[in-house]
């Protein structure tokens, strides 16, 4: 009998064995971090106390914070187009994830997060967005139009490859779900897909402005004029999402929203790993302007990142950069 090594599914709560890569449970994909973490790594990431102050089990006796390894963090960067995914200072595993891809001189970027409520949730923000990602990929290799090409059928495609996934092991937690914000950029079109509160941000120099809306109840709420922003915002329920991607997820086409560009900018996709700390626009092209002027796509989606981070980092942070040139001007001869 061997004994318990105490690490534990997220999902299903199985017990786990340092060298697992998926529960045998409920075949959620583990994160890198339940391996015993290298205690020679130096500082605790979250306080900054000396490695001494660490524990066996990975986490800090000053701040609590759990040390994150260096896989913990996925960076892509395709020079007009960049993700960067990291599991932030608190969450054992990560469980957003990405699809960047550039295609016939556009661009395909998708950003899922698990709901970590559900079985599954970082397998299902996988399938999601590779799912979605590959799509909307072979809608640009066929020359679709951007809006047609970004329709239903990329929520379509990412439910599909979701209610593959086995069901939730227990009746406490909800089946495998996540949400979705997915992105096709070509020429001067950009089209976003969305459901759940994964965002997408245009930021120009004089056009800053949030393109989705947040499937949630405190924006319901607002909306519906029963509370103020501020009354939503405080609510316990406040970030409970309303739509989603999953078996048991509501009927409904996603959110549709297209956008041609006056002037150069950058298209943003996050997660709510990010927006929790710099929810509007404004605070979001804040953090822009204080890079420099030659920053790439790369730079600022680390840069976000590390805000993220820097600002507490609670949560799984994912975020995704598609830089928009200036547009030509059309010929009046």
């Amino acid at each position: 009998m061997s004994a318990d090594s105490g690490l534990r599914c997220e999902a299903c709560v199985a017990p786990l064995l340092p060298d697992d890569r998926f529960c045998e449970e409920c075949g959620t994909r583990l994160a890198v971090e339940v391996t015993e973490p290298d205690r020679s790594a130096g500082d605790c990431h979250g306080c900054g106390g000396p490695a001494a102050t660490v524990a066996a089990d990975g986490y800090c006796g000053v701040c609590g914070v759990r040390e994150r390894a260096e896989q913990s963090r996925i960076e892509v960067d395709l020079s007009l187009a960049a993700a960067v995914s990291d599991g932030g200072r608190v969450r054992r595993s990560n469980e957003d994830a990405f699809h960047l891809e550039r295609v016939d001189g556009g661009v395909v970027a998708v950003v899922c997060d698990g709901i970590s409520s559900s079985a599954s949730a970082g397998l299902a923000a996988c399938r999601a967005a590779a799912a979605a990602g590959v799509l909307l990929a072979q809608a640009l290799r066929a020359g679709s139009p951007p809006a047609a090409a970004a329709s239903a059928d990329t929520a379509l495609a990412a439910q599909e490859a979701v209610s593959q996934l086995p069901p939730a092991p227990r009746s406490d937690l909800a089946e495998p779900s996540c949400t979705l914000v997915a992105a096709l950029v070509r020429r001067d079109e950009l089209v976003v897909a969305s459901v759940g509160d994964s965002r997408a941000y245009w930021i120009a120099p004089t056009d800053a402005r949030q393109l989705t809306i947040d499937d949630s109840w405190a924006t319901e709420q607002v909306a519906a004029g029963l509370l103020s922003a501020e009354q939503a915002a405080a609510d316990p329920r406040a970030h409970s999402i309303t739509r989603w991607i999953g078996t048991d997820a509501p009927d409904g086409p996603p959110q549709l929203v297209t956008l041609e560009p006056a002037m150069a900018g950058r298209l943003v996709l996050c997660t709510d790993g990010l927006w929790n700390y710099a929810p509007g626009p404004a605070e979001l092209a804040k953090l822009l302007d204080e890079l420099p002027g030659a920053a790439g796509a790369g730079a600022v989606a680390r840069s976000l990142v590390d805000a993220a981070l820097a600002r507490g980092g609670h949560d799984n942070v994912t975020v995704a950069v598609v830089d928009v040139p200036p547009q030509k001007r059309r010929s009046s001869t």
